[in-house]
Formats: C-alpha cells, sequence, structure tokens
C-alpha cells in the first residue's frame, strides 16, 4: 500500500512538472518571410508558450493530468475502492496515447506511474496478508 502511495505521489509530481514545462517553457518557433524584389526576407518571430500561442484555455487542458493524478492518490491514500485507483490511471494513460503526437508525450512518465501504482495497490490480494 504505502509503495502505491509513492507511486501515485510521483505520478502527481511528474503530470504537475509536465503541465509546469508547456505552461511556462516557449515551446513556440516561428518565422515570417516576404518576398520583394531584392529577393526574400525571413526574420525569426519571438518564441511563445503553449498558452500564448493558443490562449489561456489550454492551461485548463494542462489541469486534468494533474487533477487525475491527485484524484489516484486521493483514492489510494483514503483506502477507497480497487477502482478509484485504476480509473485515474487509466483516463490519463488514454488520453497520452490519444495526444501522444503533441502533449501526450509531457505526461507519459505521470501516466506510466499512476499505472504502476494501480499495480502496486495490492489491498485485497491473499498475498498482501
Amino acid at each position: 500500500m504505502r509503495a502505491a502511495i509513492v507511486l501515485s505521489g510521483l505520478a502527481a509530481l511528474a503530470a504537475a512538472g509536465g503541465a509546469a514545462f508547456l505552461a511556462f517553457v516557449p515551446v513556440y518557433q516561428g518565422v515570417s518571410c516576404r518576398g520583394g524584389p531584392a529577393g526574400e526576407v525571413c526574420q525569426d518571430l519571438p518564441s511563445k508558450t503553449l498558452a500564448q500561442e493558443n490562449g489561456t484555455w489550454v492551461l485548463l487542458l494542462l489541469a486534468v493530468p494533474v487533477l487525475l493524478t491527485l484524484a489516484q492518490l486521493s483514492a489510494l491514500g483514503l483506502g477507497a475502492a480497487r477502482a478509484f485507483g485504476w480509473a485515474p490511471a487509466v483516463c490519463l494513460a488514454a488520453a497520452c496515447a490519444i495526444a501522444i503526437f503533441s502533449i501526450g508525450v509531457f505526461f507519459l512518465p505521470a501516466a506510466l506511474l499512476a499505472l504502476a501504482a494501480a499495480l502496486a495497490d495490492r489491498r485485497g490480494h491473499p498475498a498482501s496478508a
């Protein structure tokens, strides 16, 4: 049980780290090119964060993995039914799989840790007695 809580806590930290990285580190770089009689002139545009490029609504999207891992941590810490430990982990893993080529890769460590925490939750197994 203790291992499951530690793994779930690490999953929450990994999710918070991924969300913080995407919220504060500039990940978008653009180039502006104009053609003229002297040829094409290109210049680099300033880097932007995810929220600057897409709007502040993406902060809600970044909060979802953090909330899922915190829900799992709460369920494991309170001794809720095992399904409440598995459900957030499976949802996070599915979301990472769907968005693997965009933001999903940043939350993949959290998803793997959450799945490991759900697997480590041995309540109700004869071997844990």
